[in-house]
């Protein structure tokens, strides 16, 4: 859509800094020192690095600056296996019903409400439970086209895990004989269901921890695949806080539209839409996209939007 409306996008790009200037947000800065103006600035990442990192405290003043910093992030990520399967999943409860190997998505591990509850409080412990409680999905079985080579198969497998770990921190992360070990555990509880994914039918793996999530992806701190908790004092009217939950900022030009704003990141791309709405807005630009049917019969049924 960037493209389709001349515009034109560089991915990979290192920011040093939003530059501000008489209290306005005017462009930003890359780590080679090439500027790009521009007459709005949106930012996706959190508040923390958008206003503590990019531009500073000493531009922002002190009172805003404190009310940034209490900021929560959520306590878990994920732990995740990437498989390279020979054969999609034949699970052993599909054999009184084959629709079950067409699953968009499997939860595994935990044969009780008990189980599930104990895991997750294994998380809040900041601990692994000794059997993984996964999700697993197979793209493949839906999208042939997502794998090169015929009939052969992709997987997922995710789980639940504490970013600091009681036993070592986040850096145990790194060890590679720590992930794998847990790899092994999330691939022997799929097995457990689909005894056909095994050792012979797995070509390959990647394993990806929550701080891998935090080194490749700026808006994921701590592995935060939402940009903070779900907490009551950081929901509604108060994500992120009272200046910025309507996307604009207290510095002119400057816009927030991750996930760590209202609505948060479970209403898939609002953020951006609401926050499009406004720059064009602010900067008196005809919109150029029509509004969707949904947002039509809110207005209508006289829900702000705004």
């Amino acid at each position: 859509m960037i493209l389709e409306n001349k515009g034109t996008l560089l991915t990979t790009q290192n920011i040093k800094k939003i530059i501000v200037e008489d209290g306005k947000a005017v462009g930003v800065e890359r780590e080679d020192g090439e500027v790009f103006e521009a007459k709005a600035v949106i930012s996706t990442i959190d508040t923390h690095q958008t206003f503590l990192k990019l531009i500073g405290e000493d531009k922002i003043g002190e009172d805003f600056a404190e009310s940034l910093k209490p900021w929560m992030w959520e306590h878990w990520s994920f732990f995740s296996t990437h498989l390279a399967l020979e054969e999609a999943p034949e699970f052993t409860a599909a054999k009184g019903d084959s629709e079950i190997n067409q699953a968009l998505i499997y939860l595994l591990g935990a044969e009780s409400i008990g189980e599930y509850i104990e895991h997750y409080k294994g998380i809040e412990e900041k601990k692994l439970s000794e059997s993984p409680v996964i999700s697993a999905s197979f793209p493949t079985v839906h999208d042939s086209l997502q794998c090169r080579h015929s009939g052969k198969h992709t997987g997922l497998i995710q789980e639940h895990v504490p970013y600091d770990l009681a036993d070592g921190g986040a850096d145990r992360w790194y060890s590679l004989s720590f992930k794998e070990e847990r790899s092994d555990k999330c691939i022997e509880v799929l097995t457990r269901y689909a005894p056909n994914i095994n050792s012979d039918t797995i070509r390959s793996r990647y394993i990806s921890t929550p701080i891998d999530c935090e080194n490749k992806f700026l808006d994921m701190v701590k592995g935060s695949i939402k940009q903070g908790q779900y907490h009551p004092l950081q929901m509604g009217y108060m994500r992120p806080n009272e200046e910025c939950s309507r996307h604009r900022t207290p510095i002119k030009g400057l816009y927030l539209g991750g996930s760590c704003t209202y609505p948060g990141g479970t209403v898939l791309l609002a953020n951006g839409y609401l926050t499009a709405e406004v720059v064009v807005e602010d900067l008196g630009v005809e919109k150029w996209w029509p509004e969707p049917e949904m947002i039509k019969k809110a207005i209508q049924k006289g829900i702000p939007l705004k």
